[in-house]
Parts: C-alpha cells; sequence; structure tokens
C-alpha cells in the first residue's frame, strides 16, 4: 500500500508567539491563530480535495497523522498517479487560500513538504497502546518517514517541496502537466542516499505562481532561483531521477522499485 503524507508548517511562528506574549494579555492572540490551524486547514483541505476531484467516483481517506509543534501532518493512502497528483496541487492551493483569509493580519505564513511511503515495507504501521483507557495510537515508521522530515526544511513559504519519489510518481501521471516543478539543487541530508546529496524539487499548479514576499526573495537563494529559472522539464526531471537510481545500483547494490508499482499492490 502507497500512502502520501502531507505537511503543512506555520512559517514565522516562534516570533509571532513571543512578541505576542510580550504584550502581557490575559489570553495571547497566538492561541486563537493556531487553534484555528489546527481546527480549519484539514477542513479546507478537504474540500479542496473534493473540488480537484470533482470528476472522480470517490474522495481519499485524508487523516491528521500528528501535530509536532506548529507543523500538522496528514495521511491518506493513494491509489493512482492522478490521484496523488491532484493531492499535492490541493495542498498548494490550500495553503494560499487558508492565508488569504486566516493570516493577512499576522507575520506568518504557511510552507508545505509531501512524500509518499510504502507499507508494509520498507517502512512499518505500529499501534502504540493508549495508557489512558482508550484505543492504541497508530504510528508509522521507516525510511520514507525520516526522508519527508528531513526535506521539509527545504519548504519556504508559497511552497511544497516534494520527495524524489513522489516527483516520480507524479510524473507518470496522465495529469501530470497539472503541477509545475522546480530543481533547486541538492543538498546533503542526514541518513538519506548514503551521504550523497538529495534532489531538492518543489511543486505547484501549472496555473500558479509563486507568491514570495520581497524579503523571502532577498534572503533566500532557493526562491530566488525559483524564480529566475522556467519549470523543469520533463527530460530534466526524468534524468535526475534516473541517475539517482544509477547511483544508488552501482555504488551502492539498491534498487529502489517505482512506487507506480506499489499502486497495484
Amino acid at each position: 500500500m502507497l500512502r502520501l503524507f502531507m505537511s503543512a508548517d506555520v512559517a514565522g511562528s516562534t516570533a509571532y508567539k513571543a512578541q505576542a506574549d510580550a504584550a502581557h494579555a490575559a489570553e495571547p492572540p497566538w492561541l486563537a491563530v493556531f487553534r484555528s490551524f489546527f481546527t480549519n486547514f484539514p477542513i479546507m483541505l478537504m474540500g479542496q480535495t473534493a473540488a480537484e476531484m470533482v470528476d472522480e467516483e470517490s474522495l481519499p481517506e485524508i487523516a491528521v497523522w500528528k501535530a509536532l509543534g506548529d507543523e500538522l501532518i496528514l495521511s491518506c493512502p493513494v491509489q493512482s498517479a492522478e490521484e496523488a497528483t491532484l493531492l499535492v496541487r490541493a495542498l498548494y492551493i490550500t495553503m494560499a487560500n487558508y492565508e488569504a483569509h486566516y493570516l493577512q493580519e499576522v507575520p506568518l505564513r504557511l510552507k508545505a513538504t509531501a512524500w509518499v511511503a510504502e507499507f508494509p515495507t520498507p517502512n512499518i504501521e505500529i499501534e502504540i497502546p493508549e495508557l489512558t483507557g482508550g484505543g492504541p495510537l497508530v504510528d508509522f515508521i521507516g525510511p520514507s518517514i525520516d526522508l519527508g522530515f528531513r526535506i521539509s526544511k527545504f519548504s519556504r513559504p508559497s511552497t511544497v517541496v516534494l520527495s524524489l519519489d513522489l516527483v516520480e510518481l507524479l510524473l507518470s501521471s496522465s495529469k501530470s502537466d497539472l503541477v509545475a516543478f522546480s530543481i533547486l539543487g541538492r543538498e546533503a541530508l542526514k541518513g538519506v542516499m548514503f551521504g550523497r546529496p538529495y534532489p531538492i524539487i518543489w511543486g505547484r499548479p501549472s496555473e500558479s505562481a509563486y507568491n514570495f514576499m520581497p524579503w523571502e526573495v532577498e534572503d533566500c537563494p532557493l526562491t530566488r532561483r525559483a524564480l529566475s529559472e522556467p519549470p523543469a522539464s520533463r527530460p530534466a526531471l526524468t534524468a535526475l531521477i534516473e541517475d539517482t537510481r544509477l547511483y544508488l545500483h552501482k555504488m551502492h547494490g539498491v534498487a529502489p522499485r517505482p512506487f507506480l508499482a506499489a499502486l497495484g499492490d
């Protein structure tokens, strides 16, 4: 089974909460802001997913996996590359809509990460006993889960950073032209690809433009590169995937199968 993981993180939250706390209000204003985010973002994402999949026979079962600080992580099983494509689009559009509706008056933005993981191997789903008497908690563990958290540090406001496996899956979709990709270089990630720098790729709906603030462009080389270069071509993305697979096979004897194969399991 293949699962898509989607993370939405509030950028600028630490400074905002510290500034709000300094006002010594009876209830800091950031409480309402984050209560709204954890309540309303999943609802908006499900609504946008329904809009993206209006012509589909069924909708994926999106569920909140966990909250980590100011980050909300959702997960759902995916049945096709087309479904994954529409979910990535829905994640990006939901971020933009949420910012426009809820974050216009506060110095906060949203950034996102999306990746895929195959179960029951090489990743596993485990149940953790609930000590207070409720049902067990479900958790996901494995190398693909670790990868998602590693690449998340290269997401920026108004972006979705994608794992290379997910990019490969999206390229196999008949709807792949609905997503535009930006190749932003490579970065070494702890415990990933035997230390070889990993490709950093952002994705967005092909009809949408990045919505960076001026200072976000001035301060970050990744945003400047994303704006200065056209979307990555299919041949460039395919070559990047093939080169990565060749390296893993030739240098480390690893032959990872495309996640498209997992959709038939």
